[in-house]
């Protein structure tokens, strides 16, 4: 087995599967998938009702469903356990050979579906990629816990936002707009941003001749730029002045450092130390002026300041229509911004409009 897959396994600690399946050949199998990670422990039950025993006496992160089995079958023991609190965010993946099968347990709440006969890699890639989710989905709930406390800049919070980013960097990119909406939603703004930022630099950055691969980092860099607002305390988010919340470009490449420099990391870091500097030598934290900004920071500046005047945010309520934000843009032309970049804003400005219709 792959040796980066195996040192991935091995971040996730100790692991309790449980096998539903009445055929002890089939049970076996699945043991012997996992026979050669350790820290996995797999806990069978050879029908619906034993699967509940079972799940009321252990900690299960992940359950194996067969379907066809005696006395309580699968559909109705994924029925029972979607129905319980306690067992609803413990993924199942149901194997199954029949189509019609795989849509019934979906609208049951099935999390996955494998076909038999199953590819022992493709299970534990199955297993592993739900583990993973789950885990960051538990580590999202600890990171808006500590973000609504006084003790936003904790070491635990710095942990938790560590390894959820490196979840999302490794294996699903998407889940990175959950960490940047969790920043944005601590201060009362809308789920959409993340959305809606990263639409606005694809457009300019298109426009402006930036290649494929440096238009799909910068989108994803979007969801998470402003990231050190979750190390900053909740009360002093309200005032962009405050010497507490400029910290937060230096307070997200903190939390950017600790992590492995894949393309998208080191976009990250570019945008989310930069992002608020100005063209003039203005801005912070390191007053840089002109072409000296790298230009997916001067790009995302751009594309922030017209969200920021569009779109209510906890510091600013009072938003402006898009023509007369854009207004207020011209008059920043060479202050703040990029007189080329804006100008290509300005000239195309009614697509950009088009995308905040879309997602405000």
């Amino acid at each position: 087995m792959d040796s980066k897959l195996i040192e991935e396994w091995s971040s996730l600690g100790k692991v309790s599967l449980l096998s539903v399946e009445d055929d002890s050949f089939n049970q076996e199998l699945a043991s012997a998938v996992f026979a050669e990670f350790e820290d996995i422990t797999i806990i069978q039950a050879g029908n619906g009702e034993e699967a509940l025993e079972q799940l009321s006496k252990h900690s299960i992160d992940a359950i194996l469903l067969d379907l066809m089995m005696p006395k309580m079958n699968g559909f109705e023991t994924l029925k029972a356990i979607k129905e319980n609190d306690k067992y609803k965010s413990i993924p199942v993946i149901v194997v199954t050979s029949k189509e019609e099968e795989k849509r019934s347990t979906y609208k049951l709440g099935a999390n996955d579906f494998i076909s038999k006969p199953y590819s022992p890699m493709e299970l534990k890639l199955r297993v592993f990629n739900h583990l993973n989710i789950k885990r960051f989905s538990d580590l999202i709930l600890d990171i808006a816990d500590n973000a609504q406390s006084d003790n936003a800049s904790s070491a635990i919070n710095l942990y938790d936002l560590r390894e959820s980013l490196k979840i999302a960097d490794n294996s699903q990119k998407q889940l990175l707009a959950k960490i940047g909406n969790l920043a944005h939603a601590n201060r009362g703004e809308d789920k959409d941003l993340a959305k809606r930022l990263g639409e606005y630099v694809t457009l300019l950055s298109r426009l402006y001749g930036l290649n494929k691969k440096d238009i799909d980092n910068l989108f994803y860099a979007m969801s998470i730029y402003d990231i050190g607002l979750l190390r900053i305390s909740k009360d002093k988010l309200d005032n962009t002045d405050t010497k507490e919340y400029k910290q937060h470009p230096e307070e997200g490449l903190l939390i950017l450092d600790g992590l492995e420099e894949t393309n998208l990391i080191k976009m990250a870091k570019i945008v989310t130390i930069n992002h608020h500097e100005s063209w003039d030598g203005s801005g912070y934290p390191h007053q840089i002026s002109g072409d000296d900004i790298p230009i997916y920071a001067r790009i995302a500046t751009i594309v922030d300041y017209f969200d920021e005047l569009t779109v209510s945010r906890s510091y600013n309520s009072q938003t402006l229509n898009s023509s007369d934000a854009l207004e207020v843009m011209k008059r920043d032309k060479g202050i703040k911004l990029d007189p080329n970049l804006l100008e290509m804003f300005i000239e195309n400005f009614t697509q950009f409009v088009d995308i905040k219709n879309r997602y405000t």
